[in-house]
């Protein structure tokens, strides 16, 4: 996990359209530390998470930028189904936090499918 300040470093960028959408839609509802967690976006950046093809990032939450949300007992706080173009289910967009920090988006396909077209967010569905 990143060190707080690490966002200076370089790789560590503004979270794209894509990514920040794919949130909001994993993080949608009130339920739970949904709240908490959807106000970090704006104070997020992002960080290639894989060299697959795969539209997975690393997060890190500014800090002083807002508190960190409820410990989730598991780290993965949020999840969705990932669906084809012509709607076949072809894996999940997991959310993971760390002490009430969201840390990383991984998106993971069952089959090798090559790198997935974006935009990711256009592609989930309720689990």
């Amino acid at each position: 996990m990143p060190e707080p300040g690490a966002a200076a470093e370089a790789g560590w960028e503004p979270l794209s359209e894509d990514v920040r959408r794919t949130l909001e839609i994993l993080l949608d509802g009130e339920a739970g530390d949904a709240p908490g967690y959807r106000a970090q976006i704006p104070h997020t950046r992002m960080k290639a998470g894989c060299t697959c093809g795969c539209p997975s990032q690393y997060l890190l939450v500014g800090p002083g930028g807002v508190p960190a949300a409820g410990a989730e007992p598991a780290p993965i706080v949020a999840s969705r189904c990932l669906r084809s173009p012509d709607g076949g289910y072809v894996g999940e967009a997991l959310l993971f936090a760390d002490e009430g920090l969201m840390v990383s988006l991984e998106v993971c396909h069952w089959e090798d499918l090559g790198p997935l077209v974006p935009p990711l967010w256009q592609r989930l569905d309720p689990v």
